[in-house]
This record gives C-alpha cells, structure tokens and sequence, in this order.
C-alpha cells in the first residue's frame, strides 16, 4: 500500500440543528426509549434469501430446494406411501385369505 490511501467504504449521514426547545420537545433516544423515533429511519430493504444457510436451515429449504424441486418432493411423497400401502397390503393379504378360506378356528372337524 506505500501509504496511498483507498477508499474501503462509505457512510451516509445527516445531521440536523435544533434548538433546545426543539430537543426537549422530541428527544432522540432518551435512556431505554426507542432511538429511532426522531429522525425515523425505515428498515433496511433486504431481499428475503440474504441469509446465511446455517444459522437458518428451513430458510435454505425453502428458498433453494422448494422452489427448484417442489412438485418432484410432493410427488415422491405421495408415490413413497402408495408404495408403503401396497407393501402393507402385501404383507398382510397371504394371511388374511388364508383365515378367510380355512375359517377362523381352523379347519372344521369331522363330526362324530
């Protein structure tokens, strides 16, 4: 740097005269009050994905994934418990058929 001087940033101020009168009647900050009531500033207009990913992970899935993969996760769900039904189905009906034709006390006895 050889003692050039750059310009790292910039700070955007106002500054505003008043007079006593003026400054008891609207104090800026008084103790525990608000300090933005006199001058009132907005809040900063920030787009909603300036985040950081791992403070706020839902955040993530919901401006990065969701809107990319949304119906693909929907469809995979709803496919994931067709899948899960069926296998149900599957592993119960063998039994199921099986008391529907034999009874559900066993084969019938020969009467005497």
């Amino acid at each position: 740097m050889n003692g050039e001087r750059s310009v790292a940033g910039k700070v955007e101020m106002s500054l505003e005269i008043v007079t006593e009168q003026e400054h008891e009647e609207r104090p800026a900050g008084v103790g525990r009050d608000e300090p933005n009531m006199n001058p009132h500033l907005e809040e900063p207009q920030r787009p909603d994905t300036s985040f950081l990913w791992f403070s706020s992970p839902f955040k993530t899935l919901k401006f990065i994934l969701w809107r990319r993969w949304k119906w693909f996760i929907i469809l995979f769900i709803i496919f994931f418990f067709v899948f899960l039904f069926f296998g149900v189905f599957l592993y119960s009906f063998p039994n199921y058929a099986a008391m529907k034709m034999v009874g559900p006390f066993g084969p019938a006895k020969p009467s005497e």
